[in-house]
């Protein structure tokens, strides 16, 4: 909704991460020895991989069953990804093209597709076994957030409604594999209950889907925190908005808005109850349009009419001459400061804090409006 501008600081904690996971830093294991053992796997020919009827001939009537040293593009695109693992972890969005279109000349995404079985694991896609390998399961649950919490990005809340907590609640799975033993000797792994564990981390999307760009699913630019419903409606579905932005880019391309209606409603007659806010972009009205059609955005907000009216009794109530009194009255009231803008806004005033709290980028296009 707003975007982030890379800054120096942005770009050394994106380097300090990338260094992180070529070391395997709180990680069960390198992903890079990962992505070494499946390149191997790829190059014996008892790993099959496995066309469906239409990957193979859209014509065709059965699947396509081949030794993996006969598609040996298959290890080639993974070697691809060593070559380069160093750097894909903190390439920046604007340098993205040059790499997808490398990797889309070695395999096609309809390709990645494809169903591969290594020796007598359980079938993977192409796509699944990248991602499995570049652990990104383990870099969202042990890594990322303590990223996301560092003081130079500060994000807690979704970053396309701006409405919830990126934050979500997860069970971890009440089954774990656990030795069996019989009459001394080792008879294999059963699943054995043990109490669940319920906790709380952060919920992230990929701007560029990893069933598409599987090399980029743990780019620190393209991991988007997120709320649940923003997350399942985003989907794997394309979204022409890029969290991260360069010099020069508008941060704000989108903005929430009082209907002319109800702002002469609060002006004229100080009507602050049943008001509703609208979201707009500066350019065409597309963006808003499609935020709009996937996340129900003005729909959401509608829900928060209280909130606005509440922002519009303190806008009447504190005249500029009562924030002034304020701030040289409370200035020394509290040990660690007060923030007269901040008490009356209800959240953070800085349009650089938007993500540390739901509904802080309503609140302050709201105010900005009515300060006009």
């Amino acid at each position: 909704m707003r975007k982030i501008l890379v800054t120096n600081e942005i770009r050394l904690l994106a380097e300090k991460y990338a260094k992180g996971l070529e070391n395997g830093v709180s990680l069960c294991a390198k992903p890079l020895d990962n992505l070494k053992a499946l390149k191997k796997a790829l190059l014996l020919n008892t790993t099959k991989i496995v066309f469906s009827a239409k990957q193979f001939n859209p014509k065709g009537q059965k699947k396509k069953y081949f030794s993996a040293d006969k598609q040996p593009e298959y290890a080639e695109y993974i070697q691809m990804i060593i070559n380069i693992y160093s750097d894909i972890n903190k390439l920046q969005p604007w340098h993205y093209d040059n790499v997808i279109n490398l990797f889309n000349s070695k395999l096609k995404p309809e390709k990645l597709k494809v169903s591969v079985k290594i020796g007598s694991q359980d079938p993977y896609t192409f796509y699944d076994l990248i991602v499995k390998a570049m652990d990104y399961k383990g870099v969202r649950e042990k890594v990322f957030p303590d990223y996301l919490r560092n003081q130079v990005l500060d994000i807690k809340t979704c970053v396309y409604c701006n409405a919830q907590f990126a934050i979500t609640s997860e069970t971890e799975s009440a089954l774990t594999p656990v030795m069996i033993k019989k009459r001394g000797k080792i008879r294999g792994r059963k699943p054995q209950p043990h109490p669940a564990v319920l906790r709380a981390n952060y919920e992230l999307d990929h701007n560029y889907p990893k069933s598409i760009y599987p090399y980029l699913c743990t780019n620190f630019y393209n991991l988007v925190p997120c709320c649940s419903s923003c997350n399942k409606h985003k989907s794997n579905q394309p979204l022409n908005f890029t969290l991260y932005a360069k010099d020069g880019d508008d941060l704000e391309p989108l903005y929430f808005e009082l209907p002319t209606d109800d702002l002469l409603k609060f002006q004229l007659r100080h009507v602050c109850g049943g008001l509703r806010v609208e979201l707009h972009d500066k350019e065409d009205g597309a963006l808003a349009e499609e935020f709009d059609k996937r996340f129900a955005i003005n729909a959401i907000y509608k829900e928060h009419s209280e909130e606005i009216r509440e922002l519009l009794w303190r806008y009447k109530i504190y005249s500029p001459s009562d924030i002034a009194a304020l701030k040289d009255g409370l200035k020394d009231l509290f040990q660690d400061g007060f923030d007269v803008e901040r008490f009356i806004l209800g959240t953070f005033a800085d349009a650089n804090d938007v993500f540390k709290r739901p509904l802080t980028k309503m609140k302050q296009d709201i105010m900005n409006q009515l300060r006009k």
